[in-house]
Formats: structure tokens, sequence, C-alpha cells
């Protein structure tokens, strides 16, 4: 039996942040250049892997009970429970974009949504399985607020769920992108509920592009790249707003760094990123983990140091993919129609993503220490990794288009089905809204 690569415990990754976030990742995954014109991708193609979550405390003054582990909602198996039923369909939401679309495009089996999260265990946790998201308690928490997702694809399918599990109660009015923000409103519960797109979080732009950064709508250009990158900036386009509008910001985002880019810090070009040409040696080079933590250093003690701000800030750690057989454009598959067993192998990671990983939970652990000296801003880290990493069965396979509809690729296993596993981030989140 193939067992799992030794990968240290993410308390330990904590623990040692003040350490270590400075330190420059050794593991460097190169990544095949694709079609320019596919739109959809916000990933690289590579499986990552990561030790146990220990959840944060709902403040910094918090402790867990004396001599018992604390609760840890992220640890923990995937039981089959042919009783529940998903909290939408196609049928019953109207915001499922095509790629996620996977009753739509025929599907033949609907069982991998007949399954539950249950935690390890814990002291403070309860027992049996993660509870079941409850609407009407979100929007009780959520009352006249506002709350913002910022991110690539994948966080655009994490709204989608979220909006589609909301309008089961009550239908929103969408609004029109404007300014790159896309919001659904819930007026009878006072809710806004806002998407940004961006794929690097900070200030960028398409290196041969217009001056200003460009939409979803041109994914395709900014996969092929290169951008421009300047990772010591904030993006002036959602940062500033954060503070203004929303009550809650949650971001995530990190493989699009992987893709061609030059990178600046403050005012000099510190490297060329992704796959550079041979006449590129004469410049200094970052590394894409490199540049994602730096990045994420910006966002998060950006959103940490705004003033006046009193919101919460949620971090989503990495989804991972799980192509079988090869990748995107060369075989890759995934025809799974259950979890991973708990006590059955799973597939080795890839170094490159457990480095963006781990990126993530140090550089969280930098901002959280920051705001532990100031009020205001509470700091959230929503680790969805291991409990993703064992969905293979999760993803649209061929089944995120209809024939001769694919737009480039044929077979995903990057993105996931609506409905689908990642329904339980929304339970995640009610938890960590909730104060757990």
């Amino acid at each position: 039996m193939k067992t799992l690569p030794t990968i240290p415990p993410l308390r330990g990754l904590l623990a040692g942040a003040r350490r270590t976030r400075h330190a420059v990742p050794k593991i460097i995954m190169s990544i095949p250049a694709l079609a320019a014109f596919l739109i959809l991708v916000a990933a690289t193609f590579s499986l990552i892997s990561l030790g146990p979550f220990q959840w944060p405390p709902t403040t910094s003054s918090s402790s867990p009970l004396s001599g018992a582990a604390p609760c840890d909602l992220t640890r923990g198996r995937w039981v089959r429970d042919p009783s529940v039923q998903p909290y939408y369909t196609n049928a019953t939401c109207a915001f499922i974009e095509g790629y996620q679309n996977c009753m739509k495009h025929g599907r033949p089996s609907l069982e991998f949504l007949q399954w539950r999260w249950r935690p390890a265990g814990g002291a403070g946790c309860d027992d049996g399985d993660l509870p079941r998201f409850d609407a009407a308690r979100f929007f009780e928490l959520l009352r006249g607020k506002s709350i913002l997702f910022v991110g690539d694809s994948l966080a655009s399918s994490h709204v989608r769920s979220l909006v589609c599990t909301l309008s089961q109660v009550e239908p929103p009015a969408r609004s029109p992108a404007a300014g790159g923000f896309e919001r659904w409103r819930f007026p009878a519960h006072g809710l806004t509920v806002t998407f940004f797109w961006t794929p690097f979080q900070v200030r960028w732009r398409l290196t041969r592009g217009p001056p200003e950064p460009v939409g979803p709508d041109r994914q395709g250009e900014v996969f092929a790249g290169p951008s421009d990158i300047h990772l010591d900036e904030p993006d002036a386009r959602w940062l500033p707003a954060a503070a203004r509008e929303h009550d809650v910001v949650v971001v995530s985002a990190s493989h699009w760094f992987a893709r061609p880019a030059v990178h600046y810090r403050l005012t000099a070009a510190a490297g060329r990123g992704g796959a550079a040409s041979s006449n590129d040696t004469a410049a200094a080079r970052l590394t894409p983990e490199q540049a994602q933590r730096a990045a994420f250093r910006t966002v998060l003690r950006g959103l940490a140091g705004m003033e006046g701000w009193e919101g919460t800030a949620v971090l989503r750690t990495v989804a991972p993919t799980h192509y079988e057989n090869g990748g995107w454009f060369d075989g890759g598959e995934c025809t799974a129609t259950e979890p991973a067993d708990p006590e059955d192998p799973v597939p080795e990671m890839a170094g490159a993503e457990r480095e963006f990983y781990r990126a993530q939970v140090e550089e969280f652990a930098a901002a959280q220490e920051e705001v532990a000296r100031r009020s205001g801003v509470r700091m959230r880290l929503m680790d969805v990794t291991g409990m993703m990493l064992r969905r293979p069965d999760g993803h649209p396979d061929r089944y995120g288009h209809g024939g001769g509809e694919h737009e480039g690729f044929d077979i995903d296993c990057l993105h996931w089905c609506l409905p689908g596993p990642i329904d339980v981030w929304n339970e995640l989140l009610l938890q960590i809204l909730a104060g757990r």
C-alpha cells in the first residue's frame, strides 16, 4: 500500500511562521503552457497535501479546554448519508455556470451528493457530522451586512454555491457587474453578497494589454501571459471598497502565480516567473511560490491594517485538483465515484502546491499576529484543503459542458460540480461567523 508523504503538521507551520515566513521555497514546479483561449482555467493542475489543521480560536485571547485537544472541524472523514438532499439543484437556482452544471450535462450518478463531512472531534466539537447549513441563521448573523469574495473561478463557484443555497429562502436581486463587482442582494434580510474576480489579489495588468487589469472575459489572455504583478501593492480596485462597504471579506486563489509574469517589488522589476524564454536569464527570478507568498503577505496585512475597519477577514486555502493518468490536455481524467477512503492511499502531492499552502498558512499566522496587537479586525483561516483532497469524485470530469461546447478543454478535474462537495464550504463559513 502506498503511503502518504510525510508533511509537517499545520500546528508546526503556524508556530514556526515567525521564523520561516521569509524563507525561500526550494521546490519549483514547471507548468506547461496551455492554449490562450482557455477561459475557465483558474488554477494549475497538480495535487497538494497538508498536515492536520488547528482551528484558530475565536479571539486571540481564547484557549482550548485544559488537557483536551481543541475542536478541529477540518480534520475528519466523509461518511455516506443516503438521506441527505442537496441544498439546491440546477432546476431551483439559475446562477450555476455551465462548467459547474454537472446535472444539466448528464452526469449519470448523483451519489456523490450523498456524503457528509464528519469532523474528527475535540473539545468543544459536537458529536457527529458538521452541522448542515442553516440559511436562517446565516441571514440572522449577517442582517444589514455585506460579504465580499475575492478570487478566481473557484471563488466564483463558492459564491454561487452560497447564493444558490440562500436563494431557496429568498430569491436575490442580481445586479449587473459594475467596476468589477458582481452583486446579489437579499432585501428582506438586508444582506448583500458580492464577488470580485482577480487572479492575483494585488495590483496587476497584462504586460501587453491595457493599463488597467482585464476582466474574467479575458482569462485566456491572462493564462497565456505575461502579466505585470506588483507584489507589494494592494489592488486599489477592491481593498478600499472592502473597508467602505463590506463586513466580511473572503480571499482565496493561488495557482495563477504559476503563469508567466514579471514581478515587481516597489519600483524595481523583481523577476520573470512562469514559462520564461531563454533571453530572460539575465533577470532576477522569483518562483511562483515566492510571488504568491509576497502577494498574500500584502493582501492579508492590508486587510489587517485597514484604518477604521472592524470586519472579519477569512482566508480560504487551496482546493486541490484530481487529475489521473495525465493532465488537462494529455489524457488526464477524474472518474472516481465516491470519496477516497481514509484508509486508502492518496495520490502523491506536488511540492509546489504544498508550498502554496504553506505560504498561505504562514502569512495568515503573521497577519493574525499583527491583529493581536490591535483591536477591530478578526482574522480567520478556513482550511478546506484536507477535506477536498479526499473528494476526487466532485469534479465535472466530462460533464462540465455539452457536446462540442468544451471551449478548448474536454475533461475538467479542477472546478467542482454545483451542487457538490464545495457546498460544505458554506457550512464551515457559517461556523466561523458564528464564532466556532
